[in-house]
Formats: structure tokens, C-alpha cells, sequence
């Protein structure tokens, strides 16, 4: 596959001054990034750089020749998605889109795009997800990504990539897992009949990548020559609904990590009916494939990670549910060993659909903040107080 020539690095976007920090009980937050659009997944460097995935905001509907129906709403794709990493030079803070011209889609207003979702960092390689393109239907009827989205936009072969920023600023494309998907279509066996991918997590390590995908509900494991293979399925899970009927929720894998221990870590957001206290994180056995409950009682869990101390941190997009009157999300540790996790106190306010969470230090998190607007995203710094 050829990577567009879009995907070039960009300059400065501008220079940014931390905001002042806000403290409470102890924790801290400061705004290390502005003016992001749909900001979701982030990764911190070896070297302190920090970097943001941003869902871009869709096409212009007057102008992209690709749009269709969402589960966000009608929506329409442009090359708007891009990987921006935050630095400081010279003592201050600056942001720049190292990687521009990524595939995403979003209803006209440019809200709850779906484009770029999961970074990581390896050694001086930035691996990336292009998520996409769900299951996009015209007439009741899922449209394919090949060939129809990409004979009208040509950008929508990115979606439902793994690329990799290389340490030459190159892209490369490493995986299709949107291919694999229409392939072989896993979660098919469980009673999901749809070709739906959106790969949303990946976790790089030494012998190839993890991915979550959130259509598939499947985590990933991609192998040499971006072979991709199955490392565990999650079957639907039958919950009440509106009305007291029955729905089989899917389960929507957000985030992978790889423990101390060793075996994968998972974090769900579940599908409608979004009930609170319904998502869990799964420990993953990295040899079979089968999964136990770690920690639950979480609520659209959308992303977690690990500290130093072994303690594990989750991240929710909406506390009350995405169904639910608000939009703050909130933060939790979960100890050693799993169990309940405790809610971490922060200053009121704080967390507006966040979109993802990183470890920068033994009490520092770097977290996404209103991961569901485009052009009002922010990077927040979140110092602990133990």
C-alpha cells in the first residue's frame, strides 16, 4: 500500500504557555495542549515528548464526495485526522501534527469524528491507528470501505489501519485490519453478522503489535508482513434494555496494555445500552487467549494504563453513561492484584469526555480532554498526590 502524500510532517502549529496549574487534595492539573480536534488516544516518549492522536474532524460535506450514515450521524470523510506530538523547546511548551492528512469522518459540525484513535511509542517508531470506518450504512445497508468509500475518496483506504512514523519522519503502513475484518469477520461466530472495524488501541512490543478493535470486539495481535491473527474474542453479553427487553451488548475493547505480569490487559467501553457500571477490564492470557474480569464496575471504560507501582489507572469517557444528562468522565486506580477500582478526586470540571490516558511518571498522567469536539481538545498534565 502507498502512503498518500499527504502524510507529511508539518510545522509548529504554535507555541503554547502551560496553563496554571488547578490543585485539589493535593492533585494537579495543568493544559499542556489546545485547539485539538477529537483528541483520544495518547503516548508519552522516552523522552518526555508526548503524543495525541486526533480524530481530525470529517469533510466538508459541500465538498467530500464520501458520506453516509453513523452511528455518530450522517457523516462525510476528509483528510482532516493527523498524530500531533507536544514538546518543549527552549523551556516552552509547543505542539505540531508530525503526521496530517489522515482519514475521518464526522457529522458537519466536525463532533464524535471517527479518524486516528490509538498511538504508542517504541524507541524512536510512533505506532498509530487510522480507526474506521465503523460500519457505515447507505439505504440500511453496511457500504463497504473497498471498493466504494475508496473509489470516492481515496483517503478511506486508511481506515481501519496499523501505520507506523518512523525515526526518518516516514509513514509506513504495517497492517489492514479492516481487511482481516471483511476476511474473516471473528465476532460473526457470536451473532455480530457485520463487517465492522474500528481498530482504537495499540500496544507495541518486541515481537509485533496489539490492537483493539471496537467493531471486531476482538483484540489483535499483528505478526510479521502484518499478518493478523486473533488473540481473544468477546462474545455479546445479554442485558437489560429499555423496556425490560433483552439486548446482546456488544463489548467494544478500547484500550491494550501489556502488564507487568506479562498477560494483556483490556478495557471496554460495551455497546447500548451503555449501562452504568457495566464495563470491566479483562486480564488476557497472552499464550490462549482466554480472559478473566481484573477490575469492574467501570462505566465506558476508554482507555487504561499501568504505573511504575504496578497500580493500574482507567479512564472513563462518561461517567454517567453516554446516554446519560452529562459528559464528565472520570479517573480511577485500581490496585495490584485488580479488584474495585477508586475513584481519583479531581477539581470539578475537570474531565469533559476525555479520550485517552498515559503514564508520564510515578505520579504524573497525561490525559486527553474534550475527546468529542473538534477544534476545543486539550492535553492535560495530572500531578498525583500519592
Amino acid at each position: 500500500m502507498r502512503v498518500p502524500k499527504l502524510l507529511l510532517p508539518a510545522v509548529a502549529l504554535s507555541l503554547l504557555a502551560p496553563a496554571p496549574a488547578a490543585a485539589h487534595h493535593g492533585a494537579s492539573v495543568k493544559v499542556i495542549a489546545e485547539k485539538l480536534d477529537n483528541p483520544r488516544h495518547v503516548a508519552v516518549a522516552w523522552n518526555g515528548d508526548v503524543y495525541v492522536a486526533e480524530a481530525g474532524k470529517g469533510g466538508d460535506p459541500a465538498k467530500s464526495k464520501s458520506c453516509f450514515d453513523s452511528a455518530e450521524g450522517f457523516a462525510c470523510t476528509g483528510a482532516t485526522g493527523a498524530i500531533t506530538r507536544v514538546f518543549k523547546k527552549h523551556g516552552k511548551l509547543q505542539k505540531e501534527r508530525v503526521v496530517r492528512g489522515l482519514a475521518s469522518f464526522a457529522p458537519a459540525d466536525g463532533a464524535s469524528a471517527i479518524g486516528p484513535h490509538g498511538v504508542f511509542v517504541r524507541g524512536s517508531d510512533v505506532f498509530f491507528t487510522n480507526g474506521g470506518p465503523t460500519a457505515p450504512m447507505r439505504g440500511g445497508a453496511v457500504v463497504l470501505r473497498d471498493p466504494t468509500l475508496v473509489s470516492e475518496e481515496p483517503i478511506s483506504r486508511l481506515y481501519g489501519t496499523l501505520l507506523k512514523l518512523d525515526r526518518h519522519e516516514r509513514v509506513k503502513f504495517v497492517a489492514d485490519l479492516w481487511r482481516f475484518e471483511r476476511d474473516n469477520n471473528p465476532d460473526g461466530q457470536v451473532g455480530n453478522p457485520l463487517i465492522d472495524s474500528n481498530p482504537v488501541d495499540v500496544f507495541a512490543g518486541h515481537h509485533g503489535q496489539l490492537v483493539a478493535d471496537a467493531g471486531g470486539n476482538t483484540v489483535l495481535r499483528v505478526g510479521r508482513h502484518g499478518r493478523v491473527s486473533v488473540v481473544a474474542l468477546f462474545p455479546n453479553i445479554p442485558t437489560p434494555g429499555p423496556g425490560g427487553a433483552v439486548i446482546p451488548m456488544n463489548a467494544v475493547p478500547t484500550g491494550v496494555v501489556v502488564g507487568p505480569d506479562g498477560y494483556y490487559y483490556m478495557s471496554q467501553l460495551t455497546g447500548f445500552p451503555f449501562p452504568v457500571g457495566g464495563a470491566k477490564i479483562f486480564r488476557i492470557n497472552p499464550r490462549t487467549g482466554a480472559y478473566t474480569t481484573y477490575a469492574s464496575g467501570f462505566t465506558n471504560a476508554m482507555d487504561l494504563a499501568f504505573g511504575p507501582d504496578g497500580t493500574l489507572y482507567v479512564l472513563e469517557i462518561d461517567h454517567d453513561s453516554i446516554l446519560g444528562p452529562s459528559h464528565d468522565g472520570a479517573l480511577f486506580r485500581v490496585p495490584r492484584g485488580g479488584g474495585v477500582g477508586q475513584q481519583i478526586e479531581l477539581p470539578a470540571g475537570t474531565l469533559t469526555d476525555p479520550g485517552g490516558l498515559a503514564v508520564a511518571g510515578r505520579k504524573t498522567l497525561v490525559i486527553s480532554n474534550h475527546g468529542r469536539e473538534a477544534g476545543t481538545g486539550e492535553v492535560l498534565e495530572v500531578t498525583l498526590d500519592r
